[in-house]
């Protein structure tokens, strides 16, 4: 038994000194989209659709990485409002500068006038660092 808690014990020191997750880079601000990075919370805007996200910034590169979108109003239950839209996107930031780029791909479904499914390509560029403040996703009822 102590055997076993000692080597519990080294692979948890070993972890959060080689595996602390790096500082994540800022996204606040507006590209030529809107960008709300709380910190705990990410939440992005775009033609006045609301997406929730989450960032995972690379190891050794904290300026860079990618973030995960889903659209707020996305239905996952099979009915006349199943659809929404996720994607993966590639981001790189200069906290320097104060410029970035966010690029990738998402795909939306809908069923609401005849059964579709479509691929979005995204390429944003910041325009200013200024901290916007959006509401997020509404939890549904």
């Amino acid at each position: 038994m102590m055997r076993t808690f000692g080597w519990l014990g080294l692979a948890l020191a070993a972890s959060l000194a080689l595996g602390a997750p790096a500082a994540a880079f800022d996204l606040s601000g507006t590209w030529t989209l809107l960008v709300d990075d709380g910190g705990s919370t990410l939440d992005l805007a775009v033609d006045g659709v609301h997406f929730s996200a989450a960032s995972y910034p690379a190891a050794g590169k904290p300026q860079k990485g990618e973030i995960a979108v889903i659209r707020c109003d996305t239905n996952s239950t099979r009915s006349a409002d199943f659809g929404g839209e996720f994607g993966r996107l590639r981001v790189a930031t200069n906290p320097s500068k104060g410029t970035g780029s966010i690029a990738g791909t998402s795909f939306k479904a809908s069923v609401l006038v005849a059964s579709s499914v479509f691929t979005c390509h995204w390429a944003f560029k910041r325009i200013s660092t200024a901290p916007v403040t959006l509401q997020g996703c509404t939890p549904p009822p």
